[in-house]
Formats: C-alpha cells, structure tokens, sequence
C-alpha cells in the first residue's frame, strides 16, 4: 500500500512562521542591521522572491517577529498577572513580567539597543504595535479593575494602555548598568504608577 505524499503546498501560515524563525535566527546572528532579505531566504530555505511574497521588506519582518512573539507571551503574562490577589498587584508584578521578557528577549533586545533607534521608534512607539499588543495583553485586566470598583471609573483603557506601553519601552530599553533591582523598580511604580489607577 503507497503511503500518501505530504503536500508540497505549504501553508501560508506555516510559511509566515518558517520565514519568522529563519529572519530570528538572522537576527541573532548578524544583527537586525546586517540581516539581509536574502539572509532570510537561504536560513528558511526558500527563494528571495518568497521571502518578498510574505514580507514587503526587513522591517515588516522585524514588525512581524516582535508581534508573533508578544502574542505567544500574552496567555502566561495574564496568567502570571490573574494569579495577584489585588489590582495594585497586578499592575506592579504584571509591568515587572513584561519588562523582565522583554530584557530576555533577543529579538527585542536588539531592536532597542541596536544601531538603528528609528527602527525600534517606528515599530515600538506612538500608536504602533506595542500599544495595541499592550492593549490585548492588559484589557481584560483593566476591565475587570474599572467594574469592581478597583481602578478609576474614567480612565480609558486604550489610554491606559498606552501609557503602560509607553513605561514597559522605556524600561525595557535602560540599559543593564541603569536597570532598577526588582524590589526598587517595586517600591517605585507602588509609590508613581499605582495611584494614578486606583479608584
């Protein structure tokens, strides 16, 4: 009896996710500065002109890399978050969290201090993907604070969420010598990031 054939079709999804892991491991290797777009190509096996079908250059692939890698951290940061008894809690030991995966992380790492600061400012500041990713992760958290009366009744959780994007950049972005111990970096969004929430 013949065994099927796999298909020779690949997925586009699957593409998408073989591309990312190639362009990552470029990354890694010879920074996102140097990766060229046919790095990418020979690491995922594939041809300049695939690489170029999914993604329109080397900043849509760094983009699309750091938002497939928030997203696969979300689930574990609520999780981590959801396991705080009290609001103030969760803000201070969620921004923790999210800071501490963002130090080790090597694609994020690389982005914030590499040689190309407009780079990280297009993709991580303003309205970009790390306000929206930073609203998917912290939304149900901050909806569930504002009805049971635990945070401020007119704060805007988009607003909020981008200012707690705005404060997780920053703090991923310290480089080691300046970085805050985790019971200082405690003490201090306790005594400036909690009051402006709570109810």
């Amino acid at each position: 009896m013949a065994t099927p054939r796999a298909s020779t079709v690949e997925e586009p999804a699957g593409m998408q996710a073989q591309l990312l892991e190639a362009a990552e491991e470029c990354f890694e290797r010879f920074g996102i500065a140097k990766t060229t777009m046919e790095d990418v190509a020979k690491a995922g096996g594939v041809s300049r002109a695939t690489v170029y079908r999914y993604f329109a250059d080397r900043e849509a692939l760094v983009l699309a890399s750091i938002t497939r890698r928030a997203r696969l951290n979300i689930p574990r940061a609520q999780a981590h978050i959801e396991r705080c008894a009290s609001f103030a809690d969760k803000l201070v030991e969620g921004l923790i969290y999210n800071v501490d995966r963002g130090h080790k992380d090597p694609v994020v790492q690389l982005l914030v201090t590499g040689d190309q600061p407009g780079l990280a400012a297009r993709i991580l500041g303003g309205e970009g993907v790390s306000h929206q990713l930073t609203y998917e992760l912290w939304e149900p958290i901050l909806q569930a604070a504002q009805q049971n009366g635990e945070m401020r009744a007119e704060l805007d959780l988009h607003e909020a969420a981008r200012w707690l994007a705005r404060i997780t950049t920053m703090m991923v972005s310290q480089e080691e010598g300046m970085r805050l111990a985790p019971d200082e970096l405690r003490r201090e969004l306790r005594t400036f990031l909690v009051p402006a929430f709570l109810a």
